[in-house]
């Protein structure tokens, strides 16, 4: 259902530098017309997950006037079945020339040759890596390689209702695991919400596993140690803490909405935007959702930093990525797609300018630090969140651990084990030591 034609750049034509301008190399900053000589066009395959397809568009044609020798063919997919999507494209002989990727596929997608190294390919692409959140450039680099730009990079955060806590009789958001629970129980004895937490844990959304890994982290824990080897199975782990918390949240205390299970995102944000929950775990654009959105309790949510003993979390990137679809191609297709990446991922005219337009307009968060010092920026994150506050919890911020070439395999497995101890249908014991035990099975299977 997914595989379409590959375009391929005009047939029949002439050597490839007919195909693109010189003008095409990565990182060049200038939204200028292409350099004398081009004789022909050529088409850009870039693959996306499907969100705000209307802006990317609008992007997209920007970038095509100003480079009228480049022309971009998109195609999205959804996020729950892009990992195997792309995995199809790029060993069927569909590999696209540019694509969005993430920090938790990186070494499983190098390791199969998928991504071409950003810094060796689009050397002046790496000039902007002194700008980028730490966190953010760690998720793109692997055995000191470059993979990526940054598209966005954000946050895992605590979201609250600032009013029905108030309502509830407290001073300020939960701090710790232990004060959610105290505040979701008086909230619901008080009847302010029936189910006061709604955390999405649908087994079939990759975000389900970032939320676990933030809960984690918030108080103190690790996930794996710096060998990759399993620590979330240790007797007493902060991963069986989370685990027990969210299944007795669920099944004992019921202060946690049942059909969290069942939910993703998408429908987390418009029931706690209808007033049916306090709190919730989301990456952070969600936030800008909730108060500039059409909800009922719009302007009354919060961010605090993740509830626990070191209040940590999970900062994560999702970057533009140079698939071997564009080294297949040759050199100037390489070319063409580092200077799309460069329009998208970089600076024009001296500025982040598309990286701005998501952050003004979407509220997406970025690795460009510069862009915290633009009085704009400041002032649009300032009319739903608190950007000392989310500096706050970006210098918290960890990667996530694990990320081997296995990783995404396991997140899958993971995830459902998860779902099973939140439901009861296992302990939250049991259920992290089959994740450990398939973990091992991976790392033999890979000869890791």
């Amino acid at each position: 259902m997914f595989l379409r034609r590959r375009l391929a750049f005009f047939a029949g034509v002439v050597a490839a530098g007919a195909l693109f301008s010189a003008a095409a190399c990565g990182g060049g900053d200038d939204e200028a017309a292409p350099a004398e000589g081009v004789k022909a066009s050529g088409t850009l395959d870039f693959v996306v997950w499907s969100y705000s397809i209307e802006t990317i568009q609008d992007n997209i044609k920007r970038f095509e006037k100003a480079n009228p020798a480049i022309q971009i063919k998109l195609a999205d997919h959804s996020w729950f079945d892009y990992h195997d999507i792309m995995a199809t494209k790029f060993t069927s002989g569909n590999a696209p020339d540019v694509a969005y990727s993430s920090d938790h596929w990186l070494r499983e997608w190098v390791a199969a040759g998928w991504l071409e190294p950003i810094d060796e390919r689009c050397p002046q692409l790496a000039q902007y890596k002194g700008e980028w959140a730490p966190y953010a450039a760690e998720g793109m680099t692997l055995d000191d390689k470059l993979y990526g730009v940054p598209y966005y990079a954000d946050l895992v955060i605590f979201i609250y209702n600032d009013q029905m806590v108030k309502q509830a009789g407290f001073s300020g958001p939960p701090q710790t695991l232990a004060e959610l629970q105290q505040q979701a129980v008086a909230m619901k004895q008080k009847g302010i919400a029936q189910y006061p937490i709604n955390i999405p844990m649908k087994k079939d959304d990759p975000w389900a596993i970032e939320f676990v890994y933030s809960m984690v982290y918030g108080d103190g824990g690790s996930m794996f140690n710096k060998e990759n080897e399993p620590v979330f199975n240790e007797p007493g782990s902060q991963a069986e803490k989370v685990l027990q918390f969210l299944a007795d949240a669920r099944n004992k205390s019921k202060i946690s909405d049942p059909a969290m299970l069942e939910m993703a995102e998408p429908d987390v944000v418009k029931a706690m935007g209808a007033g049916r929950h306090a709190f919730t775990i989301l990456a952070k654009y969600n936030l800008a959702e909730l108060n500039l959105g059409q909800h009922k309790q719009r302007g009354n949510f919060k961010m605090a930093l993740m509830p626990g003993s070191t209040h940590s979390t999970v900062g994560f990137v999702r970057f533009y990525s140079l698939g071997k679809g564009a080294v297949d191609q040759g050199d100037a297709a390489v070319k063409a797609s580092c200077k799309f990446m460069n329009y998208f991922g970089g600076k024009t005219g001296g500025q982040y300018k598309v990286m701005k337009r998501w952050a003004l307009e979407k509220g997406l968060g970025f690795a460009n630090l510069p862009l915290y010092d633009d009085p704009q920026v400041q002032q649009a994150i300032n009319k739903w969140g608190d950007v000392a506050l989310e500096r706050k919890q970006a210098q918290l911020a960890r990667v996530k651990e694990g990320l081997t070439p296995w990783w995404g395999a396991w997140d899958i497995y993971a995830r459902e084990q998860i779902h099973a101890a939140i439901l009861g249908r296992s302990t939250p014991k049991q259920a992290l030591q089959k994740m450990a035990d398939r973990w091992e099975q991976l790392r033999k299977q890979h000869g890791g």
